[in-house]
């Protein structure tokens, strides 16, 4: 059993950031308007707030949860969220950081607890993905709820994280 606590600093700084990543990977897979991906942010942040109950066998989930929401009442500040999405290397980034917090989960948790963790970031991804429809048509009418695009960004996120697709 491991928990969040149980990770030095710059390691719990990537058990945070990789939640942004998973979602980063699918909003720069078909970026959109600003408005998109702030709704496709706020989909991610909301699910991650919200599925304690969903994950509450998983204790480094559940910590990190608990962490996060812990931070919020201390009103300390997160990212930007359109910022850190819309830079140049967004994407780059967040792989990177994908990739490097699967080997740190497999090298200090549990396998159920690690693999636990991975899926919630990729369901972190999917709900990103249907957090704004995608290629609106003619006067931002149409499109679909998620784009081929997206659908790759989320195989990406589950193949970074050592998961089959």
């Amino acid at each position: 059993m491991t928990i969040y606590a149980d990770y030095p600093p710059d390691a719990q700084r990537l058990l945070i950031q990789a939640i942004a990543a998973a979602a980063i990977v699918v909003s720069t897979a078909s970026p959109g308007p600003n408005a998109d991906t702030v709704t496709e942010g706020f989909a991610a942040a909301s699910y991650v707030l919200n599925s304690l109950d969903a994950y509450v066998g998983n204790t480094l989930v559940t910590s990190i949860i608990v962490a996060i929401r812990d931070r919020l009442a201390a009103d300390e500040a997160f990212p930007d969220y359109v910022k850190v999405a819309t830079a140049p290397d967004a994407a780059s980034k967040a792989r990177t950081i994908l990739a490097s917090v699967a080997d740190l989960v497999d090298a200090h948790a549990a396998g159920d607890e690690s693999t636990g963790y991975k899926r919630w970031l990729v369901q972190v991804a999917d709900v990103t993905a249907n957090g704004a429809v995608e290629d609106r048509g003619f006067l931002g009418f149409g499109g679909v709820q998620v784009s081929d695009a997206e659908r790759a960004a989320i195989e990406d996120v589950s193949r970074l994280l050592g998961l089959s697709a």
